[in-house]
């Protein structure tokens, strides 16, 4: 009998949301990647029983069809209520991720050398935040900007979004935080067309995958979620175009037993590891009965997420949110609340970063110094614990 221990442990993975690139999608504004731990024994007999129960014709479980019945919340909490502890997905609402790639490669190719210090000071997530509460007003189409922005970040071209490079809109309707941003694109629109170069389609081919978040949701799941929990995993992928793309970023974990220490978006170090026991694989839901369990369990959360309001869905919640990833990428007005003092010291530097913008100042120089000056006066006030 083999060795649990050293056994690889079966994680298969599945999304739901899928517009590749595309952010910006009205019918699909979240996307869900899912993991779950399931054996193909374990996975079949909650397959087939749900089949049996729900009088399921379709040859596979598929949210995509499951979800036109009327009690779709409730089908997806029987097939989960087995699944309990054995699962993790995250969730990503694709316009915040929008604004989040904005300062990704608009901030970062400028900021780059520095950039642990901004990172530290959440000064990337007081961007996206205050971008998407700008841009994106529920219920409106996209507005010209952000189409835009995605236009730059599919294909690195400053050519491609001429508002973000000209000169800031001084409208009345103009938000600060948004004015900041374009100011800095305009001022160092050559240093971020340059670091850009080795990002277009036409040098890199895998730059039509960068704004996808499969990528980056299966990171999280295994380094950060279960490659903390077992010695050893086979990770099984539903057929994706994006993962066959980046698979092989993933096999510098093949073998690999130690952890390591990630540096960088946030405060605190954060210790990564996963040992997989072979490259990703790929394989169609249809023949593995696990990645059919791992699309319900996506599914049902970007489901869950466009009807919140739904008092249909509130059992399925109370299954979905303690299953959801850290990671999951959703709205955080408290990153933009100007009542705390770490946002109102996130808008004096981004004005400070525009303002050296505008005359062609150094970005980095003593901007240590900056965030300590504006630390010191909070604390002054005594709005800071520290």
């Amino acid at each position: 009998m083999a060795d649990p221990i050293k056994t690889p442990r079966l994680i298969s993975c599945d999304e739901a949301g899928y517009t590749g690139p595309k952010l910006l999608d009205d019918n699909q504004p979240y996307f869900a990647y899912a993991a779950v731990d399931l054996t193909p024994d374990e996975a079949s007999a909650i397959v087939a029983s749900a089949r049996a129960k729900f009088r399921v014709q379709a040859p596979e479980l598929k949210s995509s069809l499951l979800r036109k019945r009327d009690n779709w919340p409730e089908i997806a909490l029987d097939i989960l209520k087995p699944v309990k502890g054995r699962a993790m997905v995250i969730a990503a609402d694709k316009r915040l991720n929008l604004a989040g790639k904005t300062f990704e490669y608009i901030f970062e190719p400028v900021l780059e050398k520095m950039n642990g210090l901004f990172y530290h000071y959440d000064l990337h997530r007081f961007v996206m935040n205050g971008l998407y509460r700008i841009l994106f007003v529920t219920g409106e189409p996209a507005p010209k900007l952000a189409e835009e922005l995605q236009a730059f970040m599919k294909s690195f071209d400053p050519a491609d979004a001429p508002t973000v490079f000209a000169a800031a809109d001084k409208s009345a309707e103009t938000h600060e935080i948004l004015a900041c941003v374009l100011r800095f694109a305009r001022g160092y629109a050559a240093a971020i067309a340059e670091q850009s170069k080795h990002l277009q389609k036409q040098v890199n081919p895998t730059a039509k995958w960068t704004l996808d978040l499969t990528t980056t949701c299966l990171f999280s799941l295994l380094l950060h979620g279960w490659g903390h929990h077992y010695d050893s995993l086979d990770v099984l992928c539903d057929d994706s175009k994006p993962l066959q793309a980046m698979a092989h970023a993933f096999d510098g974990f093949v073998g690999r037993s130690d952890s390591a220490e990630l540096i960088g978006a946030g405060s605190r170090p954060a210790t990564i590891k996963a040992n997989l026991a072979n490259p990703l694989r790929f394989g169609s839901s249809a023949a593995n009965p696990s990645l059919q369990i791992a699309d319900i369990v996506a599914g049902a959360t970007t489901d869950l997420l466009q009807h919140q309001a739904d008092a249909s869905y509130r059992d399925l919640a109370m299954w979905i949110l303690p299953h959801m990833h850290p990671h999951t990428m959703l709205p955080d007005d408290d990153f933009i609340d100007l009542n705390r003092p770490k946002p109102r010291m996130n808008l004096a530097a981004l004005q400070e970063l525009a303002r050296r913008a505008d005359h062609g100042e150094d970005p980095l120089a003593k901007m240590d110094e900056f965030y300590e000056s504006q630390l010191a006066i909070e604390r002054k006030a005594k709005s800071f614990p520290f």
